[in-house]
């Protein structure tokens, strides 16, 4: 890993590009939370709407804020990408392996348009060795809450938005914040 991947300060920082619900999608994760936290007897808090988040490809952790040159490298791939708007639709709960476990809000089928914008991303990252030539797996969802105890996967009321664009994300750990670092819009033709 080059030298300038990592920063001497801490705390851990988690850089990640993303996608991000509308408003009222994000809303109505809030509002499913608090009703599956009431139903189950969770006592995790559910994650606040500005933070909630589909994650897409991993750009790296790092002891501090990522160095400047590891961002303008990240960017400059992004710029590369594109990728049409899309519809997004998630429509299961299931709690996670983990301690605390993650609630996470899942989707079957409208998930096509992520797996696809995962791939051109992860395409730009590694063409610009930033990632492995081999594609990882993705697993789409959205983090509801963490909590001591387990819920088993179930269907819900389908929650959607359209993509219209996908972020980079800094996530110091622990802080409970998330800094956007990039923003692209999908409006090419893939």
């Amino acid at each position: 890993m080059p030298a300038d991947w990592e920063c001497a300060v801490s705390p851990e920082h988690r850089v990640f590009f993303a996608l991000q619900p509308d408003a009222e999608a994000a809303e109505a994760m809030v509002r499913l939370a608090a009703d599956l936290r009431q139903r189950h007897g969770l006592k995790g808090r559910p994650t606040p709407a500005p933070r909630l988040h589909l994650s897409l490809n991993f750009v790296g952790t790092f002891r501090g804020p990522p160095t400047r040159a590891v961002m303008e490298k990240a960017i400059g791939l992004a710029d590369k990408v594109a990728a049409a708007p899309f519809q997004v639709t998630l429509n299961q709960v299931q709690s996670w392996k983990g301690d605390p476990h993650p609630l996470v809000l899942l989707g079957d089928e409208g998930v096509i348009g992520v797996d696809l914008l995962h791939t051109a991303i992860h395409k730009a990252l590694a063409i610009g060795s930033m990632a492995p030539r081999r594609q990882p797996e993705i697993w789409p969802q959205v983090s509801l809450l963490w909590d001591k105890r387990e819920i088993p996967k179930a269907f819900v009321e389908p929650i959607g938005w359209r993509a219209q664009e996908f972020v980079l994300l800094d996530s110091p750990f622990g802080e409970g914040r998330q800094e956007v670092l990039g923003r692209w819009p999908l409006l090419k033709q893939a």
